[in-house]
This record gives C-alpha cells, structure tokens and sequence, in this order.
C-alpha cells in the first residue's frame, strides 16, 4: 500500500525540506550522464582485465606494474 502526500506542510518543516529538495526522478540530462558514468566504468574495467592479462614484462615495457594498473585507471577518471 502506497500513500501520496501531495501537501508537504502535513509533515511540517521536514516535508518542506524533503520535497524543497526532491528532483525529477526522470530527466534526459541526468539519465545521459548516468549512462555515459556508466559506459566509462565499463570501459575502465575492460581495460583493466585486458591489461591484467599482460605479462609482468609486457606491463614493463610500457612502465607499468601490476599495481599501477588500478591506479593509472583512477587516474584518468
């Protein structure tokens, strides 16, 4: 069971905040940005898993250890 409250002044001072501070749960600009955060954590995890696959000479050779690999990706967020 659901209940609406179309009046925040029934829940007094904490409504008004509450519903001062409620967003459109669907806008175009925030979903795009949702998604695009969305496929670069994909991208950053593909890249990782390819890297990791490297090697501990392949990752050498391009001046990386394999504890470098999560770091260069928070990096380049």
């Amino acid at each position: 069971m659901f209940t609406t409250i179309h009046n925040p002044t029934t829940l007094g001072k904490l409504g008004a905040l509450i519903f001062a501070r409620q967003a459109p749960i669907m806008n175009a600009e925030r979903h795009d940005t949702l998604l695009n955060r969305f496929r670069a954590w994909r991208e950053r995890r593909a890249v990782a898993a390819e890297l990791n696959q490297l090697s501990d000479r392949c990752l050498a050779d391009i001046g990386l250890t394999r504890q470098g690999i999560d770091e260069m990706l928070r990096v380049s967020r």
